[in-house]
């Protein structure tokens, strides 16, 4: 550092002789008892058994200024919470806020400190995500906050750890740096100072970022944390306060340093202290003289300083002569320590490409705090938070100023992290649902401006959880990234892919073509290609995946101006695309609306409808072949709606299976059935039975088996008399689950049969495997025999698989004598169709069948 004037020499000596002179008294409080615990930088023992640390620091900062006497109390973080609740302190540092802990505990309005939870691991470790922390063992500090968002982080993951816990993060961290445990916990910070004493790896998995506080019992004495409050607010006005020199001693990589209070504060009141000084000499001769020996080493003293300092630091007139520059400042600046006093800044400024975006501030005759990104000479991009303000230079006249740049670059660079987070995927790294809505919101807004048109895809992959389920999440993971990265190949770098959730992605197409029509025809021929790509095999750990997906399509402002409405009705083209057979496009249509909130309604009346005796049973009979009597039933479903009329179950059984209606109806159903069941056997001695179709909500219902054993002993129903119809879709879907509930429905003697045999997938491998006993053939293969080669075909195939296999074969939709004949000829056992009677209440078919 270079002084030009005596002048200011001898300002730095009476400011010296003025801090040094200054006694602040205050009234004399009692002692406050505050709690700290092991957690460097914040707060720790040093190695002279003394409390030290970043916030240490600061409130005995404050306690000198306000004349208190601080009682420094350490424990582990466990026993310092017990004597938070049970009131033994005035106060504890580094406390995370919680509901819970608030219940006991006041904080502090402002905190010191902003944290993040991370995972620390040994350097040979393979972990890369949280994925891969599936069975690990993993250090906590007891009750510490970073634990518990772990946890949840695990949880929401669904991923299993195997949790020990420590009472301070000394002893998690020896317990990794032993091989005790897989990683550790904690907060960013604590682990870092633990990091290099142990040789470990800061791993990528951040979470949860929190503000730390101060905190005393509730019902406490508040002085300390009303000063505390009192000083943050000041201190984090001021960048040169000593809230920031204390927070970069304990935070930044750099040499210990404390930034003296004065130095700014000196340059301000050159002035007055140029006066002073001026009046001083003249009065107090000798005095100046003997001051100007102690000058020289304040001199050497402030070199000193300002040069360990890892800030750059320069003072300048308004000409842009350089009065004072730091050792740091001369090497960003690429100049000679010795070659000071002959340096222009503006000149140094503007003959430098890389320090452009410093000329509108350095040249500017205004104070001001702002970020400034510049590169340094290796070429490195730094962000700085530049800080400049005036005090009179030479000879007390000229305007000079003070710039000081502090490096924030890392600071910058965790907030961006932290801020990518959270708008992004943390699984496949795509938008998530809130960038996508602020994209949205900006391509809406241009497109009514400038009458853009553009579409929406919204994609859902078809039967992604029976792999899901089958293979495991980390599997349905890898699953996940794979499709995202088929989808990213086929748009256009402009477009944005957003995953909105679980299985499901949406691409919005911006500025597509003016003509709705043809708009409509890019997005679809994107979409087109995104399914047909899907379609192909994708191959995750040498094992060979399938899978295809829904569309539903929305072009804009056509379908929509809000993106609400968009994204509901791209949603709803594509439950439309689900429901029509899977893997293919639906374009949204108004009517489609229009049926949505039908069925919403219905859903509505649906809720009313069982108190209401507004659903009914209807009986279909099935007789023997040989005889043609009747010895079975199966229950049919009507809603007689009171302004719909007569509903099918074909209308509104979908409706109560998405509005999880399906379980009471279901339920009720079977109840019915078995007090039928024994109705019919106090009435006849003919053997019979009746059946009942199941639903896929049903099979999944995890009560379903204890359900159905407590109504099978409730009316205490003879073996074979209840039988259970299931689609060929649900056995597959559901297959693992599927065996286990028919070998227990089984064992309570109920009979199993699949209901439209050769409509699903049919696939001889699934019957082979399960305990089935009956095959209801379809009636679109029985109504063309014997006609049609084709279905003669295959109904004789079907009745000699099943007597190969010990099948029992249902034949529904018989109508004609013809069909009867044939079935007889090949031995099918059982007819159903209205040849012998449509579905009929129960009293008409015990009068027509005489039971």
């Amino acid at each position: 550092m270079h002084l030009n004037k005596p002048y200011l020499q001898l300002l730095i000596l009476l400011m010296f002789q003025i801090h040094d002179g200054y006694t602040q008294v205050n009234k004399k409080h009692p002692p406050i008892k505050v709690g700290y615990f092991d957690t460097p930088p914040l707060s720790f023992i040093n190695s002279d058994g003394n409390p030290d640390g970043f916030i240490v620091d600061l409130l005995n900062e404050i306690a000198g200024h306000e004349n208190f006497e601080i009682i420094w109390v350490h424990d582990n973080f466990p026993q310092l919470m017990s004597k938070m609740r049970n009131q033994e302190l005035d106060a504890m540092v580094s406390t995370a806020y919680s509901d819970e802990r608030a219940l006991f505990l006041n904080y502090s309005e402002l905190n010191f400190s902003n944290v993040w939870g991370q995972v620390f691991l040994p350097k040979n470790s393979n972990v890369e995500s949280v994925f891969d922390l599936d069975g690990k063992t993993i250090a906590l500090m007891e009750n510490d906050f970073n634990g518990q968002n772990f946890i949840s982080q695990c949880d929401q993951f669904e991923v299993e750890c195997n949790i020990v816990y420590g009472k301070s993060y000394q002893q998690i961290y020896s317990m990794l740096a032993e091989n005790q445990v897989d990683a550790a916990v904690s907060n960013n910070l604590v682990g870092a100072e633990f990091q290099e004493q142990f040789n470990l790896l800061a791993s990528s998995i951040v979470f949860n970022p929190f503000k730390v506080y101060i905190s005393a019992p509730k019902g406490a004495d508040t002085t300390l944390i009303d000063y505390y409050d009192q000083y943050m607010k000041a201190w984090k006005e001021d960048i040169g306060s000593f809230y920031f020199q204390t927070r970069s001693k304990w935070t930044d990589n750099s040499p210990e340093t404390t930034i003296p209070f004065w130095l700014i504060y000196t340059i301000l009141g050159l002035v007055l202290f140029a006066l002073v000084s001026m009046v001083a000499a003249i009065l107090f001769k000798r005095q100046v003289k003997r001051r100007v020996t102690e000058l020289t080493q304040k001199e050497i003293q402030l070199n000193q300083i300002i040069n360990i300092l890892p800030h750059m630091i320069f003072a300048n007139d308004y000409q842009g002569k350089i009065i004072l520059v730091n050792e740091f400042a001369c090497r960003f600046l690429g100049i000679e320590n010795q070659d000071v006093e002959k340096k222009n800044i503006y000149s140094i400024l503007k003959s430098h490409p890389r320090f452009k975006n410093l000329i509108t501030y350095t040249t500017s005759s205004n104070p001001f705090n702002t970020e400034v990104e510049v590169n340094d000479l290796q070429g490195n991009k730094l962000t700085l938070m530049m800080s400049k303000v005036p005090y009179s230079g030479r000879n007390d006249t000229e305007p000079a100023m003070v710039t000081v740049g502090f490096d924030i670059s890392q600071t910058k660079q965790y907030e961006e992290e932290i801020e990518y987070l959270a708008n992004h995927d943390s699984l496949t790294g795509l938008p998530n649902r809130i960038l996508l809505s602020e994209r949205l919101k900006t391509s809406l807004s241009r497109a009514k401006q400038f009458n853009h048109v553009g579409a929406i895809i919204y994609i859902d992959l078809d039967n992604f959880k029976n792999i899901n389920d089958s293979q495991g999440h980390k599997i349905g993971d890898k699953l996940i990234k794979k499709v995202a990265t088929v989808i990213k190949k086929c748009v256009h770098p402009g477009d944005t892919i957003a995953r909105q959730g679980g299985d499901e992605f949406v691409i919005e197409l911006p500025e597509l073509n003016n003509e709705y029509h043809l708009a409509e025809k890019q997005a679809y021929e994107v979409s087109d290609l995104i399914i047909n790509q899907l379609k192909k095999p994708i191959l995750i750990e040498d094992k060979q995946y399938n899978i295809t997906a829904s569309v539903g399509l929305v072009v804009y402002p056509r379908d929509g101006e809000r993106q609400s409405i968009l994204l509901q009705r791209a949603d709803t083209a594509m439950n439309e695309a689900k429901l029509l057979g899977k893997n293919r496009i639906h374009v949204f249509e108004k009517s489609l609306e229009t049926k949505v909130i039908k069925n919403h309604q219905l859903e509505n009346d649906l809720r009313l409808a069982l108190q209401n005796h507004e659903i009914t049973m209807v009986y279909h009979p099935i007789v023997d072949a040989s005889t043609l009597n009747m010895v079975g039933a199966e229950i049919l479903l009507r809603w007689q709606h009171p302004t719909e009329g007569l509903i099918m179950p074909t209308d509104f059984i979908p409706i109560a299976e998405s509005a999880q209606l399906i379980l009471e109806i279901g339920y009720w159903t079977i109840e019915k059935a078995c007090e039928q069941i024994l109705k019919w056997q106090d009435s006849t001695k003919a053997n019979f039975f009746i059946a009942v179709n199941l639903s896929v909500v049903q099979i999944r219902d995890k009560n379903f088996l204890d359900k159905i054993t407590d109504l099978i002993y409730k009316y205490k129903i003879p073996r074979n008399f209840l039988e259970f119809e299931v689609t060929e879709s649900i056995l597959l879907s559901e297959s693992e689950r599927s065996i286990e509930i028919i070998n227990q429905l089984k064992l309570m003697g109920i009979k199993l049969s699949i209901d439209d045999f050769g409509t699903g997938y049919s696939s001889f491998d699934y019957i082979r495997k399960l305990p089935l006993d009956k095959i209801k053939v379809d009636k679109s293969f029985i109504q063309d025999i014997p006609h049609d080669s084709n279905s003669v075909t295959i109904v004789k195939t079907i009745l000699n698989m099943a007597n190969e296999m010990n099948l029992e074969v249902v034949a529904e939709g018989v109508e004609t004598a013809a069909q009867i004949k044939f079935l007889r000829k090949h031995n099918c056992q059982f007819f159903q169709g209205f040849y012998f009677s449509k579905p009929k209440p129960v009293d008409i078919i015990q009068q027509q069948f005489k039971l």
